[in-house]
């Protein structure tokens, strides 16, 4: 599993600095989370075999840029629903090869 690592970053409205990280899960997919003092909210995890750090990355930033649109007033809606799925189980996977 890789260290999560900060790809990008935004300010909320009640002055929280809030981190977007991408980290590399035990099954070998690659996860980003919404990371601040308080808690950690899971905003999406990709599950195609074929993902790569790059793509993450883009989704974390891209997040980020819409979180930051959204507690500035820029956009009027949460681009992350309240109410969202778990992120995947993922059990025990191992590789069929």
């Amino acid at each position: 599993m890789t260290g999560p690592r900060v790809a990008a970053s935004y300010r909320a409205r009640d002055g929280n600095q809030h981190d977007v990280l991408v980290l590399r899960t035990p099954a070998g997919r690659w996860r980003v989370l919404d990371a601040c003092d308080h808690r950690v909210v899971h905003v999406e995890t990709l599950t195609g075999y074929d993902d790569r750090l790059s793509q993450a990355s883009a989704l974390a930033e891209d997040y980020a840029k819409e979180e930051d649109a959204y507690h500035s007033g820029e956009r009027l809606d949460d681009p992350l629903p309240r109410r969202r799925p778990d992120p995947p189980d993922e059990g025990d996977e191992t590789c069929a090869a």
